[in-house]
């Protein structure tokens, strides 16, 4: 047989599998259009931050003013302030806050009752099905300088109330201890899957050793779930400048708008609010720049240090 014939005899038997397999294809059809049609299409929006965009013009309308919108955020006297105030919090959240939900995790994991483990585990998730209206009338239910909880606490020591919402210094710790109460028992969840694919002999083996909770924890634990921590990591960087703004635009005001004005508050008012289309574009594509950068830097970083990676 020539090579030509083998090549097509190949190609026969390839068309003839796929033809056998359509059923699996028509089932993947709809997701593939949701891709495209939701993800793929709507990135011709980009060429707005290149335009001057209209009210009721289409996105194939407007005038090319090429990087005119990028200019205007990099000279603004704003610029240095958001992007400070995002680069606090996200980095804070990322770089400091993201090992307590793989320590609760262990935890959890490790708790040698069952009936413990799964009542903590529901209990710590719960406020992630909170809204964020409900979560910020909870930290005003507690801050409130009059009605709050800890300034009635404080009033009936004989101490002065303190106005946690209209002081700066205040804005990140409420920020922070509330996105701790609602989000680690949720980032937890995956932590805690990964655990069960433990090696439940090596557990074994290392307690009739006379391994300890903490020392099954560092020697087998952890190196299981290191892949996890670490891919989620990287993924957690692309998303340095993307911080959500409902949180925070709900407890900003005008006392705290020094630490409080962020990236995304700062879109939402220019887009939404002054209906300016094209330069709050700019500023989410610059975001999504840097986001990617922030992915590609990580991930080259944590393939060289320990094999693992996205790509």
């Amino acid at each position: 047989m020539t090579k030509k014939s083998s090549t097509n005899s190949v190609r026969v038997k390839k068309r003839n599998g796929i033809l056998a397999q359509w059923r699996l294809y028509v089932l993947l059809l709809p997701g593939l259009l949701a891709l495209l049609i939701f993800h793929y299409i709507p990135l011709y929006g980009i060429t707005i931050a290149f335009k001057d965009l209209g009210i009721g013009e289409s996105l194939f309308g407007g005038t090319w003013v090429g990087f005119k919108h990028f200019e205007r955020l990099f000279s603004s006297d704003l610029f240095g302030t958001i992007f400070k105030n995002t680069l606090v919090i996200t980095l804070t959240k990322t770089l400091f806050f993201w090992p307590l939900p793989i320590l609760f995790a262990l935890m959890v994991h490790n708790c040698s009752s069952r009936r413990v483990r799964k009542v903590t585990q529901t209990i710590s998730y719960l406020p992630h099905l909170l809204s964020v209206v409900v979560v910020v009338s909870i930290i005003e239910l507690f801050c409130s300088q009059e009605t709050g909880l800890i300034n009635v606490i404080l009033n009936k020591l004989g101490a002065e109330g303190i106005y946690f919402m209209g002081e700066e210094k205040y804005f990140l710790p409420m920020y922070f201890v509330s996105d701790i109460w609602v989000s680690l028992g949720a980032d937890a969840v995956i932590y805690i899957a990964a655990l069960s694919a433990v090696d439940q002999d090596c557990i074994d083996a290392a307690r009739i050793d006379g391994a300890s909770k903490l020392q099954r924890m560092r020697y087998i634990d952890i190196p299981t779930i290191l892949p996890t921590i670490v891919l989620l990591f990287i993924m957690s960087m692309g998303n340095v400048l993307n911080l959500g703004y409902e949180k925070v635009l709900l407890m900003q005001n005008d006392l705290n708008l020094g630490v409080s004005e962020i990236i995304g508050t700062y879109v939402y008012k220019n887009g939404l609010q002054s209906a300016q289309y094209s330069f709050s574009t700019a500023v989410s594509l610059f975001n999504n720049v840097v986001g990617l950068l922030l992915v590609i830097i990580t991930n080259r970083i944590a393939r060289k240090v320990s094999d693992i990676s996205l790509f």
